[in-house]
């Protein structure tokens, strides 16, 4: 029943934001391309089939298969609130392809699109650039997690959300989380996500160059990205089930030697994570910029036959690597990670450089604004050019804010800096994208978080 009461209540109180994001968004899933959404819808239909069919032969007392139910029904009563309005709702579930289903997928449209065919349009976005940051202040006194993310700027309208659900703590670690987020959308898509297991979440995509890969994805056996990463927030106790566990941290102290910090890397097919701590302790930040860090997952995923081609997806090479390298011991405290994370001098940076004309990228930074590109320039690859594509947040946390779910957030495109880059304006720009409910310009100053919801603090 509070699932579905939950999803009820976003539906209705927040419609017409929903409406906006959709209408910007899902709403083109199919504009000229029939074919390809055959063959989509054809994947989500026996994929919903099959979900169903095991939410409804296993127990309830098989926990993840439960939470796979109520995900679903807080998903139908979203559809509810939002759809026409009625005098009466009752508590159900739905298993159907629905507008709210497809705001939940943009993620894993990055894939999917590209397994079945889907052909590009002008102005096209790669949507698949993200930066993530995770440092160590000097003396161990603090922990500071931060993420940027990098989409089509129709995407730009969004929402900040916590949900606090009355499941048992014993069973559902994070039954209380805060995330970054969009219109309709239970999970966060950047992804940012804090939870009242005492887990931080950060997530930069790994886009595919070997599309043989594609032929592991099936939708008879298979859950997509955006339930299994919400369950795993919900049901996850430690870093080793999922990322950064901010229960291990105490400020000024020695960090742990295990289970602070892992990473998880997933191609079709293949999932692996590691323990990383130790590269924690030893240089006092990890980056996350696209790239895979472990070699199996570059192997397969073909990034390791790309880096011997150019630098730009070697680990470790790229300009955001040389970049967090370089300038990680700037960030001091959360004035400067939001400088390092919104941080594009692409004139001036070395880093920042190519065999380009004009002789450098604005895709060369931490923060990016593909738009700044000239659409007549010259590329040394695809992705340095013109794209309706860019930095379009930011958010970041420390130990204080976390434990009251809190976060630090900047909305829309980079603007200002060294380079003194302009506000994104839709009046002048030659993007070509629908922005229902967008400002016109995007110049905004950061802001903390603060919920108006009686919350116990994460960590005691």
């Amino acid at each position: 029943m509070q699932a579905y009461a939950a999803g009820l209540v976003e539906g209705l109180l927040t419609k017409v934001q929903i409406y906006y994001h959709y209408l910007n968004t899902v709403s083109q899933l199919c504009k000229n391309a029939k074919e390809y959404c055959l063959k989509l819808f054809n994947y989500l239909k026996l994929n919903l089939e099959w979900i169903e069919s095991q939410v409804m032969s296993n127990p309830p007392t098989d926990l993840y298969w439960r939470h796979v139910n109520l995900t679903y029904t807080q998903l139908t009563g979203i559809q509810d609130g939002y759809g026409p309005e009625k005098q009466f709702y009752l508590s159900r579930v739905r298993f159907a392809i629905t507008p709210i289903l497809k705001i939940q997928l943009a993620g894993d449209f990055f894939d999917l699109d590209r397994v079945f065919k889907k052909p590009k349009t002008n102005n096209y976005s790669s949507n698949n650039h993200c930066s993530g940051f995770v440092k160590v202040l000097e003396g161990n006194k603090d922990i500071l997690i931060s993420h940027v993310t990098m989409l089509g700027y129709k995407s730009m309208n969004r929402m900040l959300k916590l949900y606090k659900l009355a499941y048992d703590p014993k069973e559902v670690p994070g039954h209380t989380i805060s995330i970054s987020s969009y219109p309709g959308s239970v999970t966060s898509q950047d992804d940012f996500s804090l939870t009242s297991g005492g887990l931080g979440i950060l997530e930069t995509t790994i886009t595919l160059s070997d599309e043989s890969i594609y032929s592991n994805i099936n939708p008879i056996g298979q859950i997509n990205c955006w339930l299994r990463s919400l369950i795993a927030n919900q049901l996850a106790k430690t870093s080793h089930e999922w990322v950064l566990d901010y229960k291990l941290f105490k400020p000024a102290e020695e960090l742990p030697k295990n289970d602070l910090f892992w990473i998880l890397e997933q191609i079709p097919g293949t999932t692996v994570s590691r323990d990383m701590t130790w590269f924690l302790r030893k240089y006092n930040y990890w980056p996350s910029y696209n790239i895979p860090f472990l070699k199996k997952i570059s192997d397969l995923g073909g990034f390791t036959e790309k880096a011997n081609i150019n630098n730009w997806w070697r680990w470790g090479y790229s300009p955001r690597a040389k970049i967090f390298q370089r300038d990680h011991n700037k960030v001091k405290d959360m004035e400067t990670l939001r400088e390092l994370m919104r941080y594009n001098d692409y004139k001036h940076d070395e880093y920042s450089k190519c065999k380009c004309d004009p002789p450098y990228t604005a895709d060369g930074g931490i923060s990016t604004r593909s738009d700044l590109n000239p659409l007549n320039g010259t590329w040394e690859l695809p992705d340095m050019g013109f794209k309706n594509e860019g930095t379009i947040d930011y958010k970041g946390t420390n130990y204080k804010l976390f434990n009251k779910f809190q976060f630090e957030v900047i909305g829309g495109p980079i603007h200002g800096g060294p380079s003194n880059l302009p506000p994104f304006n839709w009046k002048n720009t030659t993007i070509d994208a629908l922005h229902y409910g967008q400002p016109i310009i995007w110049k905004f100053k950061n802001f903390t978080i603060e919920w108006q919801t009686e919350l116990e603090p994460i960590i005691i």
